[in-house]
């Protein structure tokens, strides 16, 4: 076996590499890491310099590995999956009463914070500790328990026990179809103040994705990207539509205690349903806690029930 130390580039480039290559963005794996999108493009040229190879094509906007850093990509991941995997194996649990959970802000925000104090009635003496942010997570790296995750499975570093699927549309407040004076069901969307989300998270929708999934063409695009309103959290961006500045894409399962109350509305006929869905995951290679086994029940039992 050749001397590890000098054949084997830094981990720590290795890892930055693999998230760079996983997200297919060095402005995603920054974020992911926790560093500058600059310190990502020093890690991956020194890779490069070491390999004496080209790891990337770099394009407006986006990477393109190359045929050695697809075969590269392909080990690491593999390699990085094999060490925590045996990592979780040997690690000795934390205490059995606390639950590590990890969403989204807005999933935290709209779903999980609603429903906590039904959760804490039912277990007082379980330790939650909820984890909210879009940027991509690993459940093994970050020490997660429990993670919901929108996506389409199968997960590398995760397991799936349960899914909710969900739908999205446009919605605004009552209040502003008052002010403009627009029937709901026959909105003209193209013609409306529209209020865009900026998301680090590649699975989040836009109004541009959204409206060439229904076939409405390249209008509403367009239309989303003079919007005069953008926000970076889902969170802000309904907490400016339940104040009547204008229209938002909506997610029924994040939303449904504003739609059941009348705070928000449906404008139109366009739904998206996609072949993606919230996922309860646990970490791949290793056994959940007592507390955590039932958080997870409780969290199956959520999905399975309708709004």
């Amino acid at each position: 076996m050749p001397n590890l130390r000098r054949s084997i580039p830094s981990l720590s480039a290795l890892a930055t590499f693999e998230a760079a290559a996983r997200l297919a963005s060095f402005t995603l794996a920054a974020a992911e890491l926790g560093v500058t999108q600059a310190a990502v493009s020093r890690q991956i040229k020194v890779l490069e310099d070491d390999l004496n190879a080209p790891l990337f094509v770099r394009a407006h906007r986006k990477v393109v590995l190359t045929p050695a850093g697809k075969a590269l990509a392909s080990t690491v991941t593999q390699s990085f999956a094999q060490m925590a995997e045996m990592i979780e194996t040997i690690r000795r649990p934390n205490a059995t009463d606390a639950v590590s959970v990890g969403a989204t802000l807005a999933f935290s925000h709209f779903w999980i914070l609603p429903r906590l104090s039904e959760f804490r009635a039912l277990h007082p003496d379980i330790r939650l500790k909820l984890i909210a942010e879009d940027s991509t997570t690993d459940l093994r790296r970050d020490r997660l328990d429990v993670c919901i995750r929108y996506g389409k499975p199968p997960f590398p570093d995760a397991n799936s026990i349960a899914h909710h699927p969900d739908q999205v549309f446009a919605v605004c407040s009552p209040a502003l179809l008052q002010k403009l004076d627009i029937d709901r069901l026959h909105a003209d969307i193209t013609r409306m103040p529209l209020i865009a989300s900026d998301n680090v998270n590649p699975a989040w929708l836009t109004w541009r994705s959204w409206a060439q999934a229904v076939g409405l063409g390249p209008a509403l695009g367009k239309a989303s990207d003079r919007s005069r309103l953008r926000f970076n959290h889902y969170t802000d961006t309904i907490e400016a539509a339940l104040n009547g500045e204008g229209v938002a894409l909506g997610w029924a399962a994040l939303l449904a205690n504003h739609m059941a109350q009348g705070r928000l509305v449906k404008l139109g006929p366009h739904v998206l349903t996609g072949e993606e869905a919230y996922h309860v995951l646990v970490p791949k290679g290793r056994t959940p806690s007592p507390s955590t086994q039932i958080f997870l029940d409780w969290l199956a039992k959520s999905f399975a029930m309708k709004p």
